[in-house]
């Protein structure tokens, strides 16, 4: 007796949900392991003291719209909103910062999905997504926090704009997903030149749809609630050029701020010249013997790796990037941030760009060059440094808030310590009851 078509179908489907549900699990998995263990249980910046704090004592779930500096940010709102209805205060830590590598991780898988009209290699799809999780300068202050996670979004957002959907089912998901990256990240508005790109192809017009639909409400916001003055810091064009090397091709061959530094010291200028040529190389190589679809997806990510440090540096200027008139003292403060996480992805999206359009001509060079990227993903697995490797850890300061609220039967709430400590919002305060409950 055959069996029902409609009941194999939904297993099918259901075991395909299940699969994709254990890869985001995996690769989450993977990237919270990239954090020393103090570093995973210590809450960053806005996670606690904007988030957190108002998801417990502001407006609730009506609050994951409310706007901070200038735009609103719905997916870690979404998150902390999640993380305080079901978890209990002291572990706020640990699922704070897991769920935000939930979310990175389905970047990835999502990345590996939309990637397939630029390949056919499932090998060269997975480099793509896994480069998410795996760049180097991910765990620095990137990896692992909401107050971030927009980073990754704005890496996705290309893939996105690029994918032409299949069927009505893939485009609704496809502008679901739009409309929360463009809630949650205001720079995905420096890809809507990409709107030309396949412009009378109705299948593309659903992430699109999605993409003008959050950025007509993030600049709404922003003109209702104007982000803070900047430090008035005048931008240094040099600096933003030198930065740009310094924190895409130097991040992923060195790995991090003190190996970087101290050849700049050395040898001056040539190891951060040195370690832009592999890449000049592939893209030029790209350029010369790729398909159309792949020159236009690499000088996508060229000039989107140019453009978001160079748009960090416009709206952010600080004295510690204007790198062109740093002493030599100086250069001993040099640091890598947030801000070297993406123009690096971009950048190293090059490689298995490369390796796909070598799949044609040489078998043997296509595997060089996705082990040179493995080598790349994994010689930095574990970072040197990371923002929050000392704490504060999240369940300790629960522990000394909850016995500030036994000594003192008068005390209402108590400020939970977070890093980094001296920062305006350092604390997030928890009623004593609610730090009390069994």
């Amino acid at each position: 007796m055959e069996g029902d078509p409609g009941t194999s179908h939904r297993w099918r489907g259901f075991a395909r949900w299940m699969l994709n549900g254990g890869i985001v699990l995996l690769g989450a998995s993977v990237a919270f392991a990239r954090l020393p263990w103090d570093a995973q249980r210590t809450i960053w910046a806005e996670d606690g003291g904007i988030f957190l704090n108002d998801a417990l004592n502001g407006t609730g779930w009506a609050g994951i719209f409310s706007p901070y500096e200038g735009y609103l940010h719905v997916i870690p709102r979404l998150g902390a909103n999640l993380v305080v209805s079901l978890f209990a205060v002291g572990n706020f830590g640990l699922a704070m910062n897991f769920a935000s590598c939930l979310v990175v991780s389905l970047v990835a898988l999502l990345v590996f999905y939309l990637s397939k009209p630029f390949s056919d290699s499932l090998l060269v799809r997975l480099c793509w997504a896994s480069l998410t999780i795996l760049v180097a300068p991910g765990p620095l202050e990137t990896l692992a926090n909401f107050a971030n996670v927009h980073w990754y979004l704005l890496w996705l957002t290309p893939w996105l704009l690029l994918k032409a959907a299949r069927s009505r089912t893939e485009g609704i998901l496809l502008f679901v997903v739009s409309l929360l990256v463009s809630l949650t990240e205001i720079l995905s508005v420096m890809f809507l030149p990409l709107f030309f790109y396949g412009l009378r192809d109705k299948s593309k017009w659903f992430a699109r749809g999605g993409l003008i639909t959050g950025i007509v409400c993030q600049v709404a916001t922003t003109i209702a609630f104007p982000r803070s003055p900047s430090s008035g810091y005048p931008v240094n064009v040099q600096s933003v050029i030198e930065g740009w090397f310094l924190n895409s091709s130097s991040a992923l061959l060195y790995g991090s701020s003190f190996n970087i530094s101290n050849l700049v010291r050395s040898y001056g200028p040539l190891p951060v010249v040195f370690a832009a040529v592999p890449f000049f190389l592939v893209f030029t190589f790209i350029m010369w013997k790729g398909k159309s679809s792949h020159r236009i997806l690499a000088t996508i990510m060229v000039a989107a790796s140019i453009g978001t440090w160079a748009a960090t540096q416009v709206v952010n200027p600080q004295p510690f990037f204007d790198y062109a008139s740093f002493t030599d003292a100086e250069w001993g403060g040099f640091f890598l941030s947030r801000y070297s996480t993406v123009p690096s992805m971009f950048l190293l999206a090059l490689l298995p760009l490369a390796a796909a359009v070598l799949l044609s001509f040489s078998r043997a060079a296509w595997s060089a060059v996705l082990g040179c990227f493995l080598v790349l993903q994994l010689v930095f697995f574990f970072p040197t440094v990371v923002s929050r490797s000392e704490g504060p850890v999240w369940s300790e300061g629960v522990r000394a808030g909850q016995e500030a609220c036994l000594k003192d039967p008068g005390l209402v709430a108590s400020g939970i310590q977070i890093a980094p400590r001296g920062w305006f919002a350092d604390k997030v305060n928890i009623s004593c009851n609610r730090l009390l409950e069994r």
